[in-house]
């Protein structure tokens, strides 16, 4: 087992599965409390000034979680965005750009009418938000205030959405939306490094509305609603789930509907940080998954891993080699692929009717009037 992967099986939150292992999580767990420091008097500094918050002159939307690793940011960031441009704003998108070779550079993935970077200089969720949205500009930079002046400066929009900026306290924000993911029961969290916590539970009391994401693939959901509602209390809260809404033939781009799906067989192959939640995601669309392989978030799949798993397909009979969308803004870069590889699309939905128009409603109105919240709320 390399370090890469030992520190990965120590902060996943879970239990020890060895000596080794429990001896890392000891160490790990003594740890969290500086990190957990150094994480408070961040935010702090920002607060009283010290380190200083940029305002922008248009009205910022953030997005973000409380963990490492997936909880369906991506396509909540997608419902936000086209949620905006309904209400009749001009929306950007503004993100970090992870596994790109230079963060700190910005780049504008999108500008509004078509797509200017791949996935080497961008990352490869911000080629997918590009490709998704269509007419969003998207800009890349580990400084979101510099990339958002850029885009009111240049690309003729008139608000921002942050991508992942809960702990991004260097931008003023008019709303902050934190996602939790309802197969991740919270009290089995564990702060960084020993788990995935990137700050306390208790810090969501921070947020304007909670998104609960993957209610449908959670176990226990009375049990974990109670848990956020104790967390934070009188915060809004919604819940939400993932629908695959069919899938794209990546070597023709022809679409797929849902029901072309239903009783297929596949092996699926993704880059993620949820791959169990993908593969729910995919049997709950009637596909029967006969292999996996999930490697590292945001790692690239090259032509040689692919042909592989696809040579796997052939071997056992499926249909279909099933990728993420993430994986296939990739993917499409490295020319022909093979004939059955497809992309699932998966869109976020609330729940119910009346929680789609409560989280409309909180988000209506701090992006065209109220005040910022403050963080340490």
């Amino acid at each position: 087992m390399g370090l890469s992967d030992l520190f990965s099986r120590i902060a996943d939150d879970r239990a020890a599965s060895g000596a080794i292992e429990a001896a890392a999580q000891g160490a790990a767990a003594l740890a969290s409390p500086v990190y957990t420091a150094g994480a408070y008097l961040n935010r702090l500094l920002h607060d009283v000034g010290a380190l200083g918050r940029e305002k922008l002159p248009a009205p910022v939307a953030s997005i973000g979680n409380l963990t490492l690793g997936g909880t369906g940011k991506t396509p909540f960031c997608l419902w936000l965005a086209d949620f905006l441009r309904r209400e009749g704003f001009r929306p950007a998108v503004l993100t970090r750009g992870y596994g790109r070779a230079d963060e700190n550079q910005l780049t504008v993935v999108h500008d509004g009418r078509r797509l200017r970077s791949s996935t080497k200089v961008a990352g490869d969720e911000p080629v997918l938000l590009a490709r998704s949205l269509g007419d969003v500009p998207v800009v890349a930079c580990a400084s979101r205030a510099r990339a958002g002046r850029h885009a009111l400066q240049r690309l003729g929009v008139d608000s921002l959405v942050l991508d992942d900026g809960f702990q991004h306290h260097r931008l003023h924000r008019n709303l902050d939306i934190v996602l939790v993911d309802a197969t991740r029961p919270l009290s089995r969290l564990r702060l960084f490094p020993r788990g995935t916590l990137r700050e306390p539970v208790s810090t969501l009391q921070r947020a304007h509305l909670i998104v609960i994401t993957r209610w449908h693939q959670a176990t226990n959901r009375k049990r974990f609603l109670r848990e956020v509602q104790q967390a934070a209390p009188g915060v809004p809260m919604v819940r939400s789930h993932l629908k695959v809404a069919g899938a794209i033939r990546l070597a023709t781009r022809e679409s797929l509907p849902s029901e072309a799906l239903t009783g297929r067989s596949a092996v699926l192959l993704c880059a993620v940080g949820n791959p169990a939640s993908v593969r729910r995601s995919v049997e709950e669309a009637g596909i029967r998954v006969v292999a996996m392989k999930a490697l590292k978030d945001h790692a690239r799949i090259t032509k040689a891993t692919l042909l592989r798993y696809d040579s796997m397909r052939l071997q056992k009979g499926a249909d279909y080699l099933v990728v993420t969308e993430k994986d296939a803004v990739k993917l499409v870069e490295l020319g022909s692929l093979p004939p059955e590889t497809i992309a699932l699309k998966v869109r976020l939905e609330m729940l119910t009717e009346a929680e789609t128009e409560t989280a409309e409603r909180i988000i209506r109105g701090r992006m065209k009037s109220g005040p910022t919240k403050g963080l340490l709320a």
